[in-house]
């Protein structure tokens, strides 16, 4: 016997260097998620070469390899070993028979969790006999790391290796006694050992038979899959062809119709092309006419503007003679010259108003100012103002401007000043509400506590580790809420000092000296120290403040209660001095000798303490909203005053307002000598003989003016014919240039498409009649033809097109689109039809023939075989089955021919004496002119049945469709024609059942049973066709459903059946377990390790007190 005596784990999961004892019943216990499963994993996968970890004990778990050599952490996307890593198992073996021992192993290298492996990434070692774990060097002796690939090799004695995981299945199966991998046996055994886990992910009855008792068909089915290929194959090229054809004749369809429509638009497009060219050889004389009139109009309008020149000019002759005769008088001359001077005097009263408008502007400005200034608080007095200011104050003004100047300026900058530390003041609180409202606190001393919390975390991660420094008030809560306050003045800034594991310590100090005085008040706990004084702590008294302060980090708490420890908490002031240092829930506090009031502190601890800090900030904030909105407004206030005064004192301002009452004075002067002027003009105009010169003026003017118009009338209509005479010409130039055009188009057209002209002519006399002209029917035409082209464009775009793309890109063709490409897919079409459809319906004819004459000769007298050897064998079965008693029970496998009709049928077809061997010179014709008719029709029926289901499911998987038939594997599977049972008899009462009928009434355990004894009897079949070989069973969550009294009975079976057994489950079932195992393990979880510590059964190994387990 060859049994498992050690294990060792470099770098498996959480298990960094682990060397543990297997015995004869190895029994392992620990909470869910501690990693017992992996212990397992590793065996399974240096024995077995599966990496499909998820196949065995739990399917939803999602192991894979990488998350076993790199560490995976449960729940998380994280790693322990997240760079390069480099794992070995071990196990050594002794074999009883050589009486000596050797080791299988195997080396995983990974570049990362997420990187695939590479082939050479995995090494299976075999170790010649004599060799141990020991004088294996799994770690560098140097730097203590995973050895490298080629430093792993014993002092003395060779080591073979391969990275091929079906070579290396080999080696092992042969090092185990199994015989090669190859073999029965050795499929067998790799699909049976990896397999023995939880009965809990066995679905059914019938699957637990294909898995662990039934054997595999042990047919040849390369040649009949190579026939089932090869028709599956022909079916699909069938398929396809015709699936191709009825492609290209929707294609031809699609094309003629796209034929008749481009035809239709072609011949509408011939009618209209002629009706448009008769209508435009018909503008020509139309334009024609419209020119002769107009020209006959022009003529006239010539005539017309002759005779009113001359009377304009007659007109303007008798105007120059009453104008002459007016101005020529005495009283004409003197009116012409009063009246220049008043427009001298007007044009001197207008400069003197725009001066005092001017400088009324000016005083108008310094007002502003005075206002601006008094609103300001810088007032002036009323006397010095513009409205009551005379010349000799002016003096006075500029002085007391000078006064104000140098404290305008200082309280302006001063405003603005107080305007932005507001301003900044609004956004600290804005960005500390955000903060806060967001769960993020911003600690006082700007937020150093964050600063220093932040540096330490990336030093952290820079090295590896996990980021978990935290600071101090964020671990702490305050059981009586009274005493908070008081809780936190006493702690002080210390609430904001950093704690880190103690782990991480010493990378935390680097950090923490590296910043320098950037830490400000914030400290570093020396967390290796409070753990070391935590061990020799007492636990804090009920009327000590301490007593107030809770944590769920132990270290935060053992800090808390040292800073608060000696502070009493007393009710009232009256019992402070009773102690030497005690504190009120109001903030009083005895030192020593000294009794003081402490600061009501701004609260960090707890969830209320933030909840807090937000509702006064969001006061606060509003708060100072307002007081930014009056500095904002008495900024503004002053800055207009600033500026003003600016402009005031640096411009020419007060030198104006001394020029204000000279200009107030030439204005009144000006305005008096324009009144006197326009009096004298006015007498004048009163000469009764001037008056009568002027109206005679007057009315020979207004003759001249009506006999002007009347030119300029006679002119615009001149120039209007003119035009319209131009644009006659240049229309009827357009029309003999359009039915040139039109009449070359319909050339053009017809001279491309020759047989559509009589049917062109044909469609546009339908189109004149009913008195029509060449005009309206060539509109209608052309309306008719943008319905047409879309109608076509829409056909060919959305139907024919998208045919001819698909047909293209399903076919890796590159026939052009459209009406262009369908003669090359009728072509293509006509081919396909005539040639290759027939020819593949041909091949798949034959095919068949060789099918059935295939199957005939090599599969059907073989399952016939196999059912014979499948009885024999549960025969076999059954008698080890009789050995094993379970408690009261012993158990049989049942063997019949399926109760489906259909399959019965088959079944009989398969057994029947008329199924022989056929050799290869044999035929299928031979055999049936000799042959059973009825029968050879039973076998034709068989066939039949597979044919249409492999054409059944060919047809579904080219659809897409979940194929419902059986498929051949199915058929030439000798089991699929079997039902199976397990007879479950009372060795006491006598009493028989079938487990299939019990089964709906049963607990788990009880159903559980039956499938444990299978398996034992399964691996001793194994097992016992081996001289001397392994009798290892792993059992993963082993008895889960079972209850104590049922697990008993099964522990004394092992025992009775020698075999080696390693098995895993919760502490729930240990009671049960323990008393019949060799070795006992617990695994348990610290931090992010695993730990495994032995129990050993007194008197079960010698050498137990000898050896110690390594562990983490």
């Amino acid at each position: 016997m060859i049994e498992l005596k050690r294990l060792k784990l470099i770098n498996w999961h959480n298990f960094e260097n682990v060397t543990f004892d297997c015995a004869r019943l190895t029994y392992m216990i620990g909470v869910n998620a501690v990693g017992k499963t992996t212990i397992l994993d590793a065996i399974r996968y240096c024995l077995t070469t599966n990496r499909n970890f998820n196949a065995l004990g739990n399917k939803k778990s999602g192991r894979t390899l990488q998350g076993s050599v790199h560490a995976k952490q449960r729940g998380e996307n994280a790693y322990r070993r997240p760079g390069r890593t480099v794992a070995y198992i071990g196990a050594e073996f002794w074999d009883t028979v050589k009486r000596t021992s050797f080791v299988i192993a195997v080396r995983v290298e990974s570049e990362g969790p997420m990187q695939e492996l590479h082939p050479g990434d995995q090494t299976w070692y075999i170790s010649e006999d004599g060799i141990t774990l020991e004088k294996l060097p799994f770690l560098d002796p140097r730097t203590g790391a995973p050895s490298a690939k080629e430093d792993f090799k014993p002092a003395v004695g060779r080591l073979s290796y391969t990275r091929s995981p079906s070579e290396a299945r080999d080696r092992i199966c042969r090092a185990l006694g199994i015989g090669r991998a190859s073999s029965p046996l050795g499929k067998k055994f790799n699909e049976v050992f990896q397999m023995g886990t939880s009965m809990d992910e066995i679905p059914n009855f019938r699957e637990f038979l294909y898995q662990y008792i039934l054997p595999q068909p042990e047919l040849d089915l390369e040649a009949l899959q190579g026939d089932r290929v090869e028709l599956e194959n022909l079916h699909a090229v069938l398929a396809e062809a015709q699936t191709r054809a009825a492609a290209l004749e929707q294609i031809v369809a699609y094309g003629r119709e796209a034929a008749a429509k481009e035809t239709d638009a072609l011949v509408n497009r011939g009618a209209a092309l002629l009706a448009r060219a008769e209508a435009d050889a018909g503008e020509d004389a139309s334009w024609q006419s419209h020119l002769d009139a107009g020209r006959r109009q022009l003529a006239d309008l010539n005539a017309k503007y002759e005779t009113a020149k001359n009377a304009e000019a007659e007109a303007r002759r008798a105007y120059l003679a009453a104008h002459g005769a007016a101005g020529d008088s005495g009283a004409g001359r003197a009116l012409d010259a009063l009246t220049e001077e008043l427009a001298r005097k007007k044009s001197a009263l207008d400069a003197a108003a725009r001066t005092r408008n001017s400088l009324e502007a000016t005083a108008d400005t310094i007002t502003g100012l005075l206002t601006q200034l008094n609103r300001s608080g810088f007032a002036v007095e009323k006397e010095l103002w513009p409205q009551r200011l005379t010349a000799e104050h002016l003096p006075a003004l500029t002085e007391a401007l000078a006064c104000i100047e140098k404290p305008l300026e200082e309280q302006y900058f001063a405003a603005r000043q107080v305007s932005a530390d507001l301003a900044k003041e609004q956004e600290a609180l804005r960005a500390e509400l955000n903060a806060v409202s967001g769960g993020k606190w911003v600690y006082p001393h700007g937020d150093a506590a964050t600063k220093v919390r932040d540096a330490v975390n990336a030093e952290l991660k820079s090295r590896g580790m996990t980021a978990d420094a935290k600071i101090f008030c964020e671990l702490l809560t305050v059981a009586d809420e009274s005493w908070q306050d008081c809780v936190e003045a006493c702690l002080g800034d210390r609430r904001f000092d950093i704690l880190v594991p103690p782990a991480h310590y010493a990378a935390a100090k680097s950090a923490f000296v590296a910043l320098g005085d950037r830490v400000g008040p914030i400290s570093l706990l020396d967390t290796p120290g409070i753990r070391k004084a935590d061990r020799h702590a007492e636990t804090a008294p009920a009327d000590s403040l301490a007593a107030q302060v809770t944590s769920e980090n132990p270290l935060a708490a053992q800090y808390a209660d040292t800073i608060l420890r000696r502070i009493v908490c007393c009710d009232t002031p009256d019992t402070l001095e009773h102690f030497p240092d005690s504190a009120t829930r109001d903030l009083l506090r005895h030192h020593p000798f000294r009794l003081e009031r402490l600061r009501r502190p701004q609260r960090y601890i707890g969830l209320d303490a933030r909840r807090e800090r937000a509702d006064a900030l969001e006061a606060q904030l509003a708060a100072q909203a307002d007081r930014c909105r009056e500095a904002a407004q008495t900024e503004k206030t002053l800055k207009s005053a600033y500026d003003q005064y600016q402009n005031v004192l640096r411009g020419h301002a007060l030198e104006q307002m001394a020029e204000l009452w000279a200009s107030r004075a030439a204005l009144d002067a000006a305005r008096a000598d324009y009144a006197a002027q326009e009096q004298k003009l006015a007498d004048c105009r009163e000469n009764p003989m001037l008056q009568q010169l002027y109206r005679e003026e007057e009315a020979r003017e207004a003759a001249w003016e009506t006999a002007r118009k009347a030119v300029e009338q006679v002119g615009g209509d001149i120039r209007v014919c003119e035009k319209q005479i131009a644009s006659c010409e240049a229309e009827q130039g357009k029309a003999v240039e359009t039915a040139a055009q039109s009449r070359e188009a319909a050339e053009a057209f017809f001279a491309q498409h020759p047989l559509l002209e009589p049917l062109a002519q044909e469609r546009k006399k339908g189109l004149m009649t009913g008195g029509r002209t060449a005009r309206a029917a060539a509109q209608t035409a052309e309306k008719a033809q943008t319905r047409l082209d879309d109608t076509l464009r829409s056909y060919l775009t959305s139907t024919l097109e998208p045919a001819q793309r698909d047909y293209n890109e399903h076919y890796v063709c590159d026939y052009p689109l459209g009406l262009a490409g369908v003669e090359q897919y009728r072509a293509q079409h006509d081919s396909l039809v005539r040639i290759d459809l027939e020819r593949y319906a041909a091949r798949l004819e034959q095919a068949q023939r060789d099918c059935k004459d295939r199957f005939r000769k090599d599969i059907l007298f073989r399952m016939k075989d196999d059912i014979f050897n499948a009885r024999r064998q549960f025969r076999e079965l059954n008698k080890v089955m009789e050995q094993l008693t379970y408690g009261e029970e012993v158990y049989r496998f049942e063997l019949e021919p399926s109760r489906d009709p259909q399959l019965a049928a088959f079944y009989q077809v398969i057994v029947d004496k008329g199924n022989q061997q056929m050799t290869d010179g044999d035929s299928l014709d031979n055999l049936a002119a000799t042959a059973d008719p009825v029968y050879e029709r039973q076998v034709d029926a068989l066939m039949e049945k597979i044919m249409a289901d492999v054409d059944e499911n060919t047809r579904a998987r080219q659809e897409g469709r979940t194929a419902s038939g059986a498929t051949l594997s199915d058929y030439v599977d000798y089991r699929t024609y079997l039902d199976y049972d397990i007879k479950v008899t009372n060795t006491v009462s006598g009493q028989q059942a079938y487990l299939s009928r019990v089964s709906r009434d049963s607990s788990g355990g009880e159903n559980q049973a039956p499938f444990y004894v299978a398996i034992c009897a399964s691996l001793l079949q194994i097992y016992q066709k081996s001289e001397n070989s392994i009798r290892l069973v792993l059992l993963d969550e082993a008895f889960s459903k079972m209850t104590s009294d049922r697990i008993r009975p099964m522990m004394e079976l092992f025992h009775r059946l020698q075999l080696q057994v390693l098995l895993i489950s919760t502490v729930e079932k240990s009671t049960a377990i323990q008393p019949y195992c060799d070795i006992t393990y617990s695994i348990v979880r610290h931090g992010d390790a695993n730990a495994i510590a032995p129990f050993y059964r007194a008197g079960t190994l010698a050498d137990a007190p000898e050896k110690e387990t390594e562990y983490e």
